[in-house]
């Protein structure tokens, strides 16, 4: 909870630093009516289609690519978590047990490099993590929220389908939940019953508002 009280303050402290990201659209005497009649609700039939329709925009191909390096899968993910922090400031990696490295050791040696208000563990629960990160990116901020098994994501589902996934549409484009990414490693031991082998995507990929990506790990972008 310290850690949540300490990313807390730290995402406060963002304003200060320039990078209050949505917030900037609040300032001024506009707030109330801007809450109250977004710009879509005034704007001509293009507008509102654009505030209803999400249109991916992919990174733009980079002119010249470093140095490669073999690696497997999870040190992959390592090293894009790696990216991820030293690129963006405003970016947190949290969720059950990634301060030590996680289960399959795909945060090992962040928490020492980039601190314990960056990476940080949360209580185990599901919806309480991901309503955590919808916070997080609402602000601006970039959230990287882990679900420790894809199994255990069925308890954010609320939070996912009706929160997340509908927060700039039924905001008339005012807010988003852009910088929030989730990841959910599924089939990741080859057996582990129940709770530990599913394969959940399906239950994502025909929703409005996310963007789900499957290879051995299972993410959702929004």
């Amino acid at each position: 909870m310290a850690a949540f009280a300490a990313t807390a303050g730290r995402l406060l402290g963002l304003r200060a630093a320039g990078t209050e990201g949505r917030l900037l659209r609040l300032r001024g005497a506009g707030l109330q009516r801007a809450l109250l009649q977004p710009a879509s609700a005034t704007g001509d039939a293009a507008q509102r289609r654009q505030v209803a329709h999400f249109t991916f925009q992919p990174d733009p191909e980079p002119q010249e690519y470093g140095q490669t390096q073999k690696m497997n899968l999870f040190q992959a993910i390592t090293s894009a978590l790696d990216n991820s922090l030293a690129k963006d400031p405003t970016a947190v990696i949290f969720g059950e047990d990634v301060a030590f490295g996680g289960v399959f050791r795909c945060t090992v040696g962040l928490r020492d490099k980039y601190g314990k208000d960056r990476v940080f563990n949360t209580p185990l629960c599901e919806q309480g993590i991901v309503g955590f990160g919808i916070g997080i990116a609402v602000t601006g901020a970039t959230a990287i929220a882990e679900i420790q098994f894809a199994d255990y994501i069925f308890p954010a589902f609320d939070q996912i389908v009706n929160e997340a996934a509908k927060y700039r549409y039924r905001s008339g484009d005012l807010f988003n939940c852009g910088s929030l990414t989730i990841r959910a490693p599924w089939g990741c031991v080859g057996h582990g019953a129940l709770y530990h082998s599913q394969s959940p995507e399906a239950f994502f990929a025909h929703c409005p508002g996310i963007k789900s990506k499957v290879t051995k790990v299972f993410f959702l972008f929004l």
